[in-house]
């Protein structure tokens, strides 16, 4: 017995739950379709795709009534009446399937859902699925198992119908014994989860630039006059860790890393210059050269200014005497990141990676992708973001945003100073986040994908402990250990400003003693502490006069090691002692003695980003077992976050602070021994080279994409960069007005406001609740100038021109805007109604019966949530709703949103609309109401009535105005691609076509013996045929296409094109135009175009798609703003109206497009042999 082929199980989208899908081994068949017979499709007819449903419904009792309805005629078009039936019996109950296949097109999105029908058959219930189910049908047959596959449970445990006693019973989906189709399903797994993550290597011969204020060495000049290097990085706590991870980098993965940066002295002799360059490049060096008075301002701008800022501390406004920006600090600022990426560039190329470190170089990004474009660059800061409220009352925020965002990934510590950053990106800049799969998240910006990165910097803990366990760091813990002999040393050092809170630091200390007298005497305070980046200046002076004012003692380092006791008057210390205060720069070992030596740290700063001090301390006491020090951290330091095991206290709440303290000293070994192992396991477990590496090869993976174009738009510090296609550019109107000229159906399509009109409704806002209903909602808009009327009343003049406004505003607005000009074309609503000249001067709908029911319901729940939600509004465009948030506050409306959206969608569960959501809205519209199907339907119309359609020019600036252009290039490209097939293959009709063509030779009267005699050139003949213009198919093969020689075989003709090139005689062969056709006609044209006006009309541009603002778009041009599209009007106007000149009968235009008055018209050219060198003749007016 015959069967049909097996169809095919397919999931569908948007369930919720588990669907089986079959893809390894197919079901059985339904009894149903066993005896189908295949599909016969006719000529002409498109493909076709059976379709069979299955569903489970245990709560619909046998004998019960269950349909599928759905978009579609045969289900119904969302009318349960009409809806496909299912069947069940009593074998395969509760579940239900169709009882015979359902033939959709192929290659096509169905939505469906399920409906209970009651015994008298009306509906009595939808399915509780949230949203519409889906499927895409393709193949020839096709089974949807919305039953969790039970139907074919069934199939397998029930007896075998007679008529199938011979069928193979069908094995389970998958056979997990299959050792081979295990592997083949893991190397799927894995490829797929390898595909979240692409390779990302850096070649061998490709360069790491590692940018930052200060290289990690040391430079002298000998008493013999020469310099010398020692690789000895700073020491003062925060940036010391760079030497040996770029050391072990080096070694391990086997790649050049070049550090950048001051080389620690200033000179000013070019000898020395030269020099130190010449010593630091053996050993991948790159010093920068600021002089010292730039240098001093850059550095005080950096740390009076940015440092605060950065850490939320806004002086500059909390004084009785504020200061005014520092203009002059800023502008350096730029100048020596201009010095430091002057450095980088001429050792770099594209395939490099830059690595640019902290708030000093905030603005290196910039300068160095303004001079290699495609610059692989991250930017990591190693400090706190500030708030978006802080940060946006800067004067040079954009400056400073610009700046980070000419990176290609952004590094910070954790991710509340990432989330700062973004807040600050929406609220002042406008760019959304955006999350990929595999953990991707970034910010788009202007077609490029920005990655942030969260991971602070992992403390080199190997590194350090070989520094503890030298014998230097042994002598000073025991030197300290001996001055403070059977004492609980509560130890610190930080930097001497106000974010260290050393002040509430002490006064808390004080207090603990004073709550707790029987510690006094047996607990002291050791305070560390050495001059801030910016030096000495009056808030550090009055600071440490306060902390000296509060110490009992100080403490200063002897020759040899250790510390001495000094009072505060000079001499001999008071016999008790509480708090010591040491007011030096102290080494890198004599810190970590201290650490070593001491049984508990305090830390209380105000404000800090990660805040080493407690890994030190966590490292020097690694195999102490005895003490198991605390450690107590502010948990406004960065380090509180990931060390689980420090005490967390809030610097500001003293008596939260003194009861730390008393803890700290009480604490039981056991709780302390649990505290440490915590922290220590965290500190000695994490890899510096690991995150140095994932850093980077992130940093490799978020490289600008090929293929793409980047360009630099605006001026300054607020420069952006703008990622387009290749072929994205500028629309050249010069090739604009000859494919106009040329022309002789022409379609315009216009949109208003942006475009034709500046676009003026964010000066609109009805903010609040609306007035009464729908009725009283008013629509605002801007009308174009009457310069711009003008230009568009000259356009419809021409016969061969139909001119077209599309407008998201209803038909009154564009009546009183454009009904002044007649036999213009008009489409509101987004082409909901339209009106064009060719069908008369009434309105048509692209609907018929449209039902707007669904408008009053919207409208209710968009005024439930405008009333909510400050900033927001309704706008009315007719076909459409749109609840406008873009002026509230981003992240509430954005929640808000996402509310009123997932409401809608259930609200209006079964009309014709679809919700969507944008970038500040959320819209309610018609269903296939858009400006792409629009403007489809006025060129099908323009071509039914006039004839193929041969100039296309659409302008637009919004998102709305996208889907034009979509459909624009989606239509011309079938187009194209039927006439390609024509006009390129190598059959007989090709050929024909060719001889035709090589017949219509050109004479010097102009006319074509045996073509048209309408006065056509043979291009424009071709036009007709083809659909393209000048008869030339823009086919990537190259040009030529396939067509014969231009002007060849006939008399005064002059020969062809391929004898011109010096190729022989003949049609052009396929493939790319030769470079002797550039050397022949380089500069031969003079006033007529040159050699790129006719290459741009030898490709045959037709359709021209432009949008407004350089901006990603699927247009394949743009015009920067409003002024340039009226001048782009203006320019057609004047084409319009230009008067004929008197041109000699030996001169022609390549494309015969000019009109003699009458309308006889001027000869075309026979040949580019005939093309005369200099300049062309004088035109003489008639």
């Amino acid at each position: 017995m015959a069967t049909a082929p097996r169809p095919k199980a397919v999931s569908v989208e948007g369930r919720s739950g588990s669907n089986s899908a079959i893809k390894l081994a197919p079901p059985p068949l339904p009894s149903a379709i066993k005896e189908a017979s295949p599909i016969v499709r006719k000529p002409g007819q498109p493909l076709q795709t059976k379709v069979q449903f299955r569903v489970c419904f245990p709560q619909v009792s046998y004998g019960g009534s269950v349909r599928v309805v759905g978009g579609h005629p045969k289900l119904g078009n969302w009318e349960p009446s009409g809806a496909l039936p299912l069947t069940s019996s009593q074998d395969t109950f509760p579940c239900w399937i169709s009882p015979e296949p359902v033939l959709f097109e192929s290659n096509k999105v169905v939505e469906y859902k399920y409906v209970i029908m009651g015994q008298d058959g009306k509906l009595q219930e939808w399915e509780t699925h949230e949203g519409n189910r889906k499927i895409k049908t393709s193949g020839a047959e096709m089974i949807v198992e919305d039953d969790e596959g039970q139907y074919r449970q069934f199939e397998r445990e029930g007896p075998l119908d007679r008529e199938d006693e011979d069928a193979e019973i069908v094995q389970p989906a998958f056979d997990y014994s299959n050792k081979e189709m295990m592997k083949l399903l893991h190397d799927h797994k894995m490829a797929t989860i390898n595909e979240l993550e692409p390779s990302a290597k850096i070649g061998p011969h490709d360069t790491i630039f590692m940018v930052a204020i200060s290289l990690p060495i040391e430079l002298s000049k000998g008493k013999d006059g020469k310099w010398k290097m020692e690789e000895k990085p700073p020491t003062d706590g925060r940036n010391f860790a760079w030497l040996p991870l770029v050391q072990e980098f080096r070694e391990k993965a086997k790649r050049r890393v070049v550090c950048v940066g001051w080389p620690g002295v200033h000179v000013t002799d070019y000898r020395d210059k030269a020099e130190i360059e010449k010593l630091l490049t053996a050993h991948d060096y790159i010093p920068v050269f600021p002089s010292k008075e730039d240098f001093d301002t850059y550095v005080n701008f950096c740390t009076t200014f940015l440092w605060p800022v950065f850490h939320d501390v806004m002086m500059f406004y909390q004084t009785s005497k504020p200061i005014t920006f520092d203009e002059q600090g800023w502008a350096t600022y730029q100048y020596v990141n201009n010095l430091y990426a002057n450095a980088v560039v001429p050792h770099t190329h594209e395939s490099d990676v830059i690595w640019v470190h902290d708030y000093h170089l905030m603005m290196t990004s910039t300068f160095i992708s303004r001079k290699v474009v495609k610059a692989n660059i991250g930017f990591y800061l190693h400090t706190p973001f500030p708030s978006s409220d802080s940060f946006k009352s800067l004067p040079i925020r954009e400056e400073l945003l610009s700046g980070m965002l000419c990176n290609d990934q952004l590094g910070f510590q954790f991710f509340a100073y990432a989330r700062n950053f973004v807040v600050s990106v929406k609220r002042i800049c406008g760019y959304d986040p955006s999350f990929k799969a595999g953990g991707w998240f970034g910010l788009e910006v202007n077609g490029r994908h920005i990655m942030i990165r969260v991971a602070h910097f992992v403390y080199p803990y190997k590194d350090t402990l070989r520094a503890i366990l030298t014998d230097t760091v042994a002598k000073e813990a025991a030197e300290i250990r001996n001055t403070f002999k059977d004492k609980v040393v509560f130890a610190s050092m930080d930097r001497c400003d106000n974010l260290s809170g050393l002040v509430p630091k002490f006064r808390a200390f004080k207090r603990f003693l004073s709550s707790n007298p029987q510690y006094k005497g047996k607990a002291i305070l050791v305070q560390y502490t050495f001059e801030s980046a910016a030096g000495s200046n009056e808030n550090s002076s009055n600071l440490l006069r306060s902390l000296t004012d509060r110490a009992d003692a100080f403490l200063q380092g002897k020759p040899g090691g250790g510390v001495k006791i000094v009072g505060k008057d000079g001499g001999a210390p008071p016999e008790s002692c509480d708090v010591y205060l040491r007011f030096e720069k102290a080494s890198r070992d004599e810190r970590l003695g201290l650490f070593r030596a001491a049984d508990v740290l305090l830390d209380t700063a105000v404000k800090a980003g990660l805040n080493l001090m407690p890994f030190e301390f966590i490292t020097a006491h690694h195999d102490d077992k005895e003490k198991n020090a605390i450690s107590i951290v502010s948990e406004f330091s960065g380090c509180s976050r990931v060390l689980l095991g420090c005490v967390r206290i809030n610097p500001w709440n003293t008596v939260d602070v003194v009861n730390c303290l008393r803890k700290a000293i009480e604490m039981s070994s056991k709780e302390r021994q649990e505290l440490f192992d915590c922290n220590l396991q965290y500190v000695s477990r994490s890899n510096p080279f690991e995150w140095f590496k994932d850093f980077l090869e992130d940093l490799r993976r978020s490289r600008k994409k090929e293929g793409m174009r980047f360009e630099a738009v605006g001026f300054g510090a607020k420069i952006r960069h703008i990622a387009m296609t290749q072929n994205f550019q500028k629309l050249p109107t010069d090739a604009v007005l000859a494919a106009y000229r040329n022309a002789k159906n022409r379609v315009l399509l216009f949109d208003n406001e942006g475009t034709l009109a500046a676009d003026s409704r964010h000066l609109f806002r009805e903010y609040g609740a609306p007035k009464k209903d729908l009725s009283d909602l008013n629509a605002h808009g801007s009308a174009p100038n009457e310069r711009v009327l003008e230009c568009l009343r000259a356009l419809c003049a021409d016969s061969r021109n139909t001119v077209v406004i599309l407008s998201g505003r209803n038909q009154s607005m564009l009546e009183q805007w454009f009904g002044s000009i007649p036999k213009i074309g008009l489409a509101a609503e987004r082409g909901f109604y339209y009106r064009l000249p060719s069908l008369g001067s009434q309105w048509h709908c692209m609907k018929s019966d449209p039902d707007d029911t669904w408008q009053n319901y919207t409208y209710t729940i968009m005024q439930q949530f405008m009333k909510r939600t400050q900033g927001s509004f309704i706008e009315m465009k007719g076909s459409a709703l749109v609840w406008q948030y873009r002026d509230a506050d981003q992240h509430f409306g954005s929640w808000q949103a996402k509310e009123l959206s997932r409401n809608l969608k259930e609200l209006l569960f079964g009309f014709d609309v679809e919700v969507l959501d944008g970038k500040g809205y959320v819209e309610v519209k018609l269903r296939g109401v858009n400006k792409g199907i629009a403007c489809t339907k006025v060129v099908s119309k323009v071509t039914q009535l006039f004839g193929d359609v041969d100039f296309v020019l659409c302008l637009g600036d919004d998102r709305s105005d996208e889907d034009m252009f979509e459909a624009l290039a989606a239509y011309f490209d079938e187009e194209e691609s039927s006439s390609q097939l024509s006009t390129t293959d190598g059959d007989s009709d090709n050929n024909n076509t060719n001889a035709n063509l090589n017949n219509n030779t050109v004479a010097s009267d102009g006319t074509t013996p045996g073509g048209p005699s309408d006065g056509m050139s043979p291009e424009q003949t071709l036009l007709r045929t083809s659909g393209t213009l000048g008869g030339i198919s823009k086919s990537k093969r190259g040009f030529g296409g396939g067509f014969g020689s231009i002007g060849g075989g006939g008399s005064g003709g002059g020969g062809s094109l391929a004898s011109a090139l010096g190729g022989g005689s003949g049609a052009l062969a396929r493939g790319d135009l030769s470079m002797r056709m550039g050397k022949l006609l380089g500069g031969s044209l003079g006033g007529s175009g040159g050699l790129e006006d006719l290459v741009s009309g030898l490709h045959g541009q037709k359709v021209f798609t432009c949008t407004v603002g350089r901006k990603p778009s699927a247009a394949k041009f743009y015009l920067d703003d409003v002024d340039e599209v009226s001048e782009l009007l203006g320019s057609l106007k004047t084409q319009q109206e230009r008067k004929a000149y008197h041109v000699p009968s030996s001169s022609h235009t390549w494309s015969g497009g000019d009109l003699r008055p009458g309308g006889a018209r001027v000869g075309s050219m026979p040949s580019l042999s005939g093309l005369a060198y200099g300049p062309p003749p004088t035109r003489q007016k008639q």
